[in-house]
């Protein structure tokens, strides 16, 4: 086809949607083209067509080039207060900001019922949100105790993907701050240590394992939802199966990078190597310490090099006997079985909750 009957034959046709830049598709009915649109630019599949734009006008690439751009800009825009999520049954009004991050917000919403719930943004191109879905879905089919209810979730392409769940208080990474001295009493320590010990159980239990665990990753219910006294564990960004479909264990895939945070991550996660139901427990065990104690010897130090070498010596001699300076006898034999285990093995649950029992009983 020469180019003469390309210019005849070619027709650009410009897409206009409310709210968005326009886009153009090119139709040729001898190339048979079927043109994709990127996220940020519209992408061609014959090589004369794109030999054919650059001879189009200086204004037309202009336009197109402006017109990237400001889809660009549009694209993984999250919500603000007072903007109103319409869902399939049901419609959720924002009206505060609870947190945020890098990618994302959690609000109090209100839905059509006026029923007070937690909605849960995340970046579009950046959610990790299925995953939260995935172990939600899985933890209410097993009637969890310590998990939110999910009410709903969704996508508003291009912009941001929803979750709706059940309204939680502070988490306990806040409510440690807000206490004298910045710790709990120890009968309190001593319940929250049981409740999110059970919450990883039952999170182990529907095949997933957090590989984040820590204080700001609990929280109790809200007063209104008259869950006060139940500590439900959120946020799973970073969980992963463990059990394949026929809930047999995942091989280890040995190194695969750091996952966690570095203040209760395991020294397995500091030898960047693929984690497992025991360095969850590891992670609450340090956990446990710090709503206990108040604080980690490593409380101040963000370099992970300096904090693995501090909870390698928190193992041994003067090092261990500062590290469970002021807490029970029985926490070092919980160290010690938590040292013991291997990536294959299943923790040992009951031996756990009868240590903690006895604790709560002698003091």
């Amino acid at each position: 086809m020469n180019s003469a009957g390309l210019d005849r034959r070619v027709s650009f046709i410009g897409i206009q949607q409310p709210g968005r830049p326009a886009t153009f598709r090119v139709h040729c009915p001898d190339c048979h083209l079927k043109p994709t649109r990127g996220m940020f630019a519209v992408v061609f599949a014959s090589q004369a067509v794109q030999a054919l734009l650059q001879n189009q006008s200086e204004a037309f690439s202009v336009r197109m080039a402006s017109e990237d751009v400001a889809h660009n800009i549009e694209r993984d825009r999250l919500p603000v207060v007072n903007d109103e999520i319409a869902a399939e049954e049901n419609r959720y009004r924002l009206l505060q900001i609870l947190g945020d991050g890098g990618y994302g917000t959690v609000f109090l919403s209100q839905n059509s019922q006026n029923r007070n719930l937690a909605v849960k943004t995340e970046k579009y191109s950046k959610s990790m949100l299925h995953i939260e879905v995935n172990v939600l879905k899985a933890a209410n089919a097993a009637k969890c105790k310590h998990f939110c209810q999910l009410y709903d979730y969704g996508t508003c392409k291009p912009d941001y993907v929803y979750v709706v769940m059940t309204l939680l208080h502070k988490d306990l990474h806040k409510l440690r701050a807000d206490m004298p001295e910045r710790k709990f009493s120890f009968s309190t320590a001593l319940r929250l240590a049981m409740q999110t010990f059970n919450a990883i159980e039952e999170l182990h239990s529907i095949g997933f394992i957090s590989r984040d665990i820590k204080p700001g990753n609990f929280a109790p219910g809200h007063k209104a939802t008259k869950q006060g006294k139940i500590i439900f564990m959120y946020d799973f960004g970073l969980a992963r199966r463990y059990l394949d479909k026929n809930r047999n264990l995942i091989p280890s895939r040995k190194e695969v990078g750091w996952r966690g945070t570095t203040r209760y991550g395991s020294l397995v996660a500091h030898k960047r190597m693929d984690l497992s139901r025991r360095d969850d427990i590891e992670s609450w065990f340090y956990m446990l310490i710090e709503i206990t104690k108040g604080s980690l010897p490593w409380r101040l130090v963000t370099d992970r090099v300096q904090v693995f070498a501090a909870k390698t010596a928190a193992r041994e001699g003067e090092g261990r006997a500062h590290f469970l300076s002021d807490t029970p006898p029985q926490y070092n034999m919980l160290l010690t079985w938590i040292d013991a285990m291997v990536f294959e093995d299943t923790p040992p649950y009951s031996k756990f909750y009868s240590l903690l029992d006895g604790v709560r009983v002698s003091n």
